[in-house]
């Protein structure tokens, strides 16, 4: 109950939260004319423009895996956003959601097709139980519900084509912003399917 009320709590901050951008064309057809009168033809390169997605996502690690949804922004050679609701279904498992500030170098931008290299990092609050010992029955016992603070670091390629987002990288996640493996960080494969608005 915890967490689908946690979920419901986040989910409706965030969509609230969200706001629409407004794209304005210019018109680069018209010559430029310079100090002499002349005109001077601007460039007419494609240039990439930011996009919003939601998509659905995959997380690999050591021994075990989380699914999930996203939704965040991406701004070509600029700063965006990225939300993530990602959970292990067996038991004990973890509920995060996970908060990042992402900066992507764009690579390519050629129509409606993008193809940008971001790197995100912030924290990931999460709940979990915890494991408490072994009573004298043998019996482990569990803390249900305990509520942690993480840090999550997500270098990705993230790719545009048309309205289809893609993504694909590297996920490390430190449980109590503690990096060493011995503390229980740990990283792996990610990547991500959805559309683009």
């Amino acid at each position: 109950m915890k967490r689908l009320l946690f979920t419901a709590v986040m989910a409706t901050a965030f969509f609230f939260g969200t706001s629409a951008q407004t794209v304005i064309n210019n018109d680069y057809s018209s010559p430029i004319t310079g100090a002499d009168g002349q005109g001077v033809s601007q460039s007419s390169d494609d240039e990439a423009e930011s996009y919003s997605y939601g998509a659905v996502g995959f997380y690999s690690f050591d021994g075990f895996e989380n699914w999930g949804i996203a939704y965040g922004g991406i701004n070509p050679n600029g700063i965006g956003l990225d939300f993530a609701f990602r959970m292990n279904f067996k038991e004990h498992g973890n509920f995060n959601v996970d908060v990042l500030l992402n900066y992507s170098v764009g690579l390519v931008s050629n129509g409606s097709t993008q193809v940008a290299l971001t790197f995100a990092l912030g924290p990931s609050f999460r709940t979990q139980d915890e494991l408490k010992g072994v009573n004298s029955k043998g019996n482990l016992e569990w803390e249900n519900g305990k509520f942690f603070c993480d840090g999550v670091v997500n270098p990705r390629l993230s790719v545009k084509l048309g309205k289809l987002a893609l993504s694909a990288g590297y996920f490390y996640w430190a449980p109590k912003f503690k990096f060493s493996k011995d503390d229980g960080a740990t990283g792996g494969f990610n990547c991500s399917l959805g559309l683009s608005f």
